[in-house]
């Protein structure tokens, strides 16, 4: 009985052992499963979902970015060819629609086209004075105007006392009529410069198209010079005074001492008044001279090209009354355009008539910053007290008021004439004019920084307002990025540089850029100088780095402020909030964050990866603006990809945000 049960005993243990065995058996099948399951169904399946995000919203032409061997056969491809199709289709619907948008097109470039070409400042606001729409020069006369941009409120630009007191004027009473326009002085909100303001008010049937228009003229220069030539005149006619004073009490002593035959106080009295006779014609002059400014001072300047200008000096006059042209003159002057034709018409109707030249060469040649304008012909010199003779003759076309050289001196030159030492028998004219002023663009390729990660974005609490339930289409950005001396602000690094460009109505704004070098005090390590390509030398002129954050800070305003890695950037900022004086407490959106959170199934989330993923391209790379562009289109595409996580409001995009800031943390602690 005894073996019995200790057969029964070994064979229940080996059942139970048997048991055991398959349990794991099984455990590591199921094991085995769920991971082939994970890396050949699951791990797809989220990228394909993720691609097919990108492919619906972003870039069609996406490549799907799933590794090895999957379980889903034909379904990527399938989806890749839905987004060729896609691109296809798009692309009958924009032909199909050019037609519309072909007449639309035209009527928007030819008021482009208007406002380009007048030469003062528009401006067009809407009812509560948010700008809606600006010409180049109002963007030239208001450069320095950090706040000027579409959606800003006219009082950040201009000193909104005067504004708001003329508007006021324009709105009509029970009593009388409201005037069409109005005139107003008033000054930028920086005080550097005063502008002349023509106000209109725009009402229509729309209550979102009205408003008001308003043309700017600077005044700034010609205030300055008015009341400094009014002094000047106050001054040389005061002069006058004691001098004239003299000379009458001389004169009378003089005739007194000649009738008392006294020869020795006459001579005495004779050189008082020599001396004071010197005087006022010194003061005389100062006086002429004065005036004259005040007959050429209001003259433009503006870019001529000269051919242009001959042609029409050969249009029109008369081919009889000056000398047959050949015109070699692709160049381009800074001139006054109509006086200076003047000029140049008269010059060669003298050579025609006094020493008979019937046919001449003009030609123009750069030298510098001047323009050398040559008259050349067969023949004599003109001799130098003819030439005198003809510059201070009065232009008949302004009623002789104004010489030949009172133009050329407001053009800072004269003329002169001498033989063409090139050529044996023939001489020359020469006016040495200034050339229009040329803008370089330079555009540096630098090597790539490390990437920052640092999460831990400050007053994440602070209440949104009113733009918390505001869609992210409809807010207004400015994307931005530093460059600096290192990684370690609190440690001494400094910002270089710093670039920005605004995003309004869901329009990234090529023509509402800032970008400023910055002076940091200090050397530039020339590590980070290999990375951003600013040395020492760049910086020695430019403003310390408070003043750069100061006027970042008022072309910010009150919008969203948008980075990639912003913390990096915003720690720079916050840490000169008490020396600067102003605080940055904008809401922030940093699209690296963003990425990592809609793209969770790679980890290839540099600024290159992710701009390759989403069909941007990327220019000017580790430059402020450059990075700064790049940085608006990506999130442009990713603000299109959120509502694909439920994400549409500004107060959702940061709560989500914030979750993913707390998950980077937990993933660096272990």
């Amino acid at each position: 009985m005894a073996g019995l049960a200790t057969m029964n005993r070994a064979q229940g243990s080996s059942a139970g052992g048997a048991l055991i065995t398959a349990w794991l058996i099984s455990l590591a099948g199921l094991l085995v499963t769920g991971i082939i399951i994970d890396r050949r169904l699951a791990r797809p399946l989220v990228a394909t979902a993720r691609g097919a995000d990108i492919l619906a919203s972003s870039n069609p032409q996406h490549h799907l970015e799933i590794s090895g061997r999957h379980w889903l056969d034909r379904l990527p491809d399938t989806l890749e060819q839905l987004g060729s199709a896609l691109v296809r289709n798009q692309q009958d619907m924009d032909e199909a629609a050019q037609a519309v948008a072909t007449k639309v097109e035209a009527r928007r470039t030819r008021l482009e086209t208007i406002l380009r070409e007048i030469r003062d400042g528009v401006m067009v606001c809407d009812r509560e004075g948010r700008i809606q729409l600006y010409n180049r020069t109002t963007r030239d006369l208001l450069s320095s105007e950090p706040a000027l941009g579409l959606g800003r409120n006219i009082s950040e630009v201009l000193n909104e006392g005067p504004l708001n007191h003329t508007l006021r004027l324009l709105v009509p009473t029970n009593e009388n009529a409201a005037p069409a326009d109005a005139e107003l002085v008033c000054a930028t909100a920086s005080g550097e410069r005063l502008l002349r303001c023509r106000v209109a008010r725009l009402v229509t049937d729309d209550p979102e198209t009205s408003g008001f228009v308003m043309t700017l003229q600077d005044v700034s220069r010609q205030t300055r010079e008015t009341l400094r030539r009014e002094q000047a005149l106050r001054d040389a006619v005061e002069s006058l005074r004691n001098p004239l004073t003299s000379l009458n009490a001389a004169t009378e002593s003089l005739r007194l001492a000649q009738e008392e035959g006294l020869h020795e106080q006459t001579e005495q009295f004779a050189r008082i008044i020599a001396e004071e006779n010197e005087k006022l014609t010194h003061r005389f002059t100062t006086l002429s001279d004065e005036t004259a400014s005040v007959v050429t001072d209001n003259w433009r300047l503006e870019d001529v090209h000269l051919g242009s200008l001959i042609e029409g000096i050969k249009v029109s006059v008369a081919a009889e009354v000056i000398p047959r042209l050949q015109c070699r003159a692709d160049v381009w002057l800074s001139a006054e355009p109509y006086l200076l034709s003047r000029v140049i018409e008269a010059l060669l109707a003298r050579l025609r008539e006094e020493l008979g030249v019937t046919a001449l060469a003009l030609s123009g040649r750069e030298e510098g910053s001047l323009v050398y304008v040559d008259l050349n012909w067969s023949g004599d010199v003109i001799a130098a007290d003819q030439l005198d003779h003809w510059l201070d003759a009065g232009l008949e076309d302004v009623g002789g008021t104004v010489s030949l050289r009172e133009v050329l001196q407001r053009h800072d030159t004269t003329a002169w004439s001498q033989p063409d030492l090139s050529k044996e028998g023939r001489a020359m004219l020469r006016l040495p004019l200034p050339g229009a002023p040329k803008k370089a663009t330079v555009v540096e390729t630098v090597p790539a920084r490390p990437e920052y990660y640092d999460f831990a974005i400050e007053d994440a609490d602070r209440p949104l307002g009113d733009t918390a339930d505001a869609s992210l289409e409809t807010l207004d950005y400015v994307v931005f990025d530093c460059e600096t001396t290192g990684l370690e602000p609190s440690r001494g690094d400094e910002i270089v540089s710093i670039g920005a460009v605004r995003i309004h109505r869901g329009q990234v704004m090529h023509g509402e850029t800032f970008e400023l070098l910055a002076n940091p005090g200090r050397p530039i390590p020339a590590l980070a100088s290999s990375i951003h390509g600013i040395y020492d030398e760049d910086v020695m002129e430019a403003p310390p780095v408070e003043e750069v954050i100061r006027r970042f800070h008022a072309f910010a305003g009150n919008a969203v402020l948008v980075g990639f890695n912003t913390a990096f950037d915003l720690r720079f900022l916050k840490l000169k909030q008490r020396v600067t004086g102003v605080r940055f407490d904008n809401p922030t959106l940093d699209a690296l964050l963003l990425s990592i959170m809609l793209h969770d199934h790679t980890g290839e989330h540099t600024m290159e990866s992710i701009a390759e993923r989403l069909g941007v391209g990327v220019g000017g790379r580790h430059t402020a603006l450059g990075d700064s562009l790049t940085t608006a289109e990506i999130f442009m595409r990713l603000i299109d990809l959120l509502p694909g996580e439920s994400i549409r409001t500004l107060s959702e995009a940061i709560t989500a945000q914030e979750r993913m800031i707390e998950f980077r943390r937990q993933q660096r602690a272990f």
